[in-house]
């Protein structure tokens, strides 16, 4: 079969009236719908026309836009091949514009059964020009998958510089600054990243309680804060103010009862007319649109973070049971507010932390591997001593440095993957300059978290090509059942008999041929489409909290677990049901 490609061209009369002749067979639908939409294309605000091109034939168009990542009309002519040319042009499309979206009118039926086919999922409707439309949301699983290289459409074309940097033994203060002088000296120097009176944002993570126990810290969790100390007293001889900002998770502790626990306010005794603290969750907020408008159109940025000079980002080396990773791609989830941490995941998690790097631009990440975290990480894991920091300008370049370092390939973290596919940043080692210490030096394998989907009796789960996210949230839930029923204490929770058995679908692939009469949850967007055969777990990943809801709503006689304390699991509760009112 001849190859297809796409091939910018313009609107012509030959589209108009294939559009014509294709929405005819429509009933309810007039001229008017086409003669509207025309004049949008026509008006050109982000609008590509690809021509879909076989044999130097054209055979087809996608009216693509730029400015929101959406297909707003997609129209093949090839009879009995329609479906099969369709789906190549759509591979053509995602390996120039990456992960994209789809509008269809609700009664057009036939793209909505061959764009489902291919991994389009739909979300939510719209009204728009005076009918009905459904956005269709293109599952990221499918997307990697149909990626026939997963390389950026443009390469990266500038080399990045990552520092490796041992911290000497015996890892006191003195040592952590020394390593961070060092470090700033082979990037060029504090003075080439701060300059005189310049306010400076650092943002750590300080996401649980998990790194003290029995009032010790254990490290692996939280930034550590001799870090902090010494790049606050780096910076203090330039910078006219330091503040460490963070937003701690709302489900785990307010983040001044973070702060207070691992002993961030010292820093302020530094200089107290110059360091500050900030709690990023109360903070003003300033909305900034997404460029490409992937997921979501805009993030709303604190103003502590958008009217700082500079940002600099300090993620801790570990281990992430959904994300693969918790670095430096991760680490800005805390800097947006508590509603959209919880949005992020309705809307597609992994696209979201990347759209956060388009709007709130660290100029340096460096990440705490003097502890790191394996594991069941971020938070239940086992911590492991590096005595490392790794530290670069580009977020991407870092995280692909650290990760060999840990062991691992860069592309098993679906975050830094996706930024790396959209042009974020460099994975490739001939494109990034390690300096320091080598990474075969210091490369020591982080265990990886087993995820546990093993059935129940009455109970089982359909997993077949989910992502570590789904799968992930979904081990968390389900460790839950792993104990002894209160109604029979000799079964497992998992293990109750079920009349009719509860299966649970995920991933794109599964749930087809599910029983109507048994009790189906389908969770994630790529189960969306199954919706009305059950219960659906709404989101990419469902958040846990959601998960949990779900699957212990068949235990009523079962307390659910709690995922925060009292008060916060009342404020979760309203932002998960305002989160899920914008899907309406």
């Amino acid at each position: 079969m001849s190859e297809i490609r796409l091939k910018k061209g313009k609107l012509s009369s030959t589209l108009l009236r294939s559009l014509a002749d294709y929405y005819s067979a429509i009933p309810a639908l007039d001229q008017t719908y086409i003669n509207t939409r025309w004049e949008q294309w026509k008006q050109g605000l982000g609008i590509i026309i690809y021509l879909i091109r076989k044999d130097n034939q054209t055979i087809g168009w996608i009216i693509y836009n730029k400015a929101n990542s959406t297909i707003e009309e997609i129209l093949v002519n090839a009879g009995k091949e329609q479906v099969l040319i369709g789906f190549q042009a759509v591979d053509e499309l995602i390996a120039k514009e990456s992960l994209v979206s789809a509008e269809i009118l609700e009664e057009d039926t036939e793209k909505f059964y061959w764009l489902g086919e291919y991994g389009f999922r739909p979300t939510r409707k719209i009204i728009a020009f005076g009918r009905s439309l459904i956005k269709m949301e293109l599952s990221t699983v499918v997307f990697f998958q149909h990626l026939r290289e997963h390389k950026p459409a443009k390469p990266y074309r500038k080399k990045e510089r990552v520092v490796v940097e041992q911290v000497a033994a015996p890892q006191t203060e003195a040592e952590i600054k020394v390593a961070l002088q060092d470090m700033l000296n082979r990037l060029g120097g504090i003075g080439k990243y701060v300059k005189p009176g310049h306010t400076v944002v650092l943002k750590p993570n300080v996401v649980a309680d998990h790194g003290m126990l029995g009032g010790k810290y254990t490290g692996g969790v939280v930034t550590d804060i001799r870090i902090l100390k010494g790049l606050i007293e780096l910076l203090l001889p330039v910078a006219g103010k330091v503040i460490v900002a963070e937003g701690s998770s709302i489900n785990r502790s307010a983040t001044a009862k973070m702060f207070e626990i691992y002993g961030y306010p010292k820093l302020i005794d530094l200089d107290p007319k110059k360091v500050s603290l900030v709690d990023l969750n109360t903070d003003q907020l300033i909305e900034k649109l997404v460029p490409a408008g992937k997921r979501m159109k805009s993030r709303k940025v604190p103003r502590t973070i958008e009217e700082a000079d500079i940002v600099i980002s300090l993620p801790v080396m570990k281990i992430h049971f959904a994300a693969g990773v918790s670095l430096g791609v991760k680490n800005l989830q805390g800097a947006m507010p508590p509603l959209e941490k919880y949005m992020t995941h309705f809307f597609g998690l992994w696209q979201n932390l990347v759209n956060i790097h388009h709007v709130v631009k660290p100029k340096l990440t460096i990440i705490d591997g003097i502890v790191g975290q394996e594991d069941f990480g971020p938070v239940s894991g086992t911590p492991k001593t590096m005595n490392l920091l790794i530290g670069g300008e580009n977020p991407v370049a870092v995280d692909a440095v650290t990760m060999r370092v840990m062991g691992l390939d860069p592309r098993i973290s679906p975050p830094v993957l996706l930024a790396y596919l959209q042009g974020l940043g460099p994975i490739e080692p001939e494109k990034i300059e390690v300096l320091g210490t080598p990474i075969d030096k210091v490369e020591s394998p982080f265990k990886q978290p087993f995820l546990n989907l093993e059935s129940g009796k009455y109970f089982k789960i359909h997993g077949a090509d989910a992502c570590t996210g789904c799968r992930g949230y979904l081990h968390f839930v389900l460790n839950k059942l792993r104990r002894p029923d209160p109604a029979d204490p000799s079964r497992l929770l998992i293990d109750r008999p079920f009349e009719p058995k509860v299966n649970i679908y995920l991933g794109p692939y599964e749930g087809a041929k599910a029983d109507p009469n048994e009790t189906n949850i389908f969770m994630g967007i790529c189960q969306l489409h199954h919706a009305e055969n059950g219960m659906s777990l709404v989101g990419c990943p469902p958040h846990a909290e959601v998960i949990m809801n779900g699957i212990f709503s068949l235990f009523p006689d079962v307390e659910r677990p709690k995922y925060a304390d009292d008060t916060e699991e009342a404020k979760l509760e309203r932002m998960l049901k305002e989160a899920l009112a914008t899907l309406a």
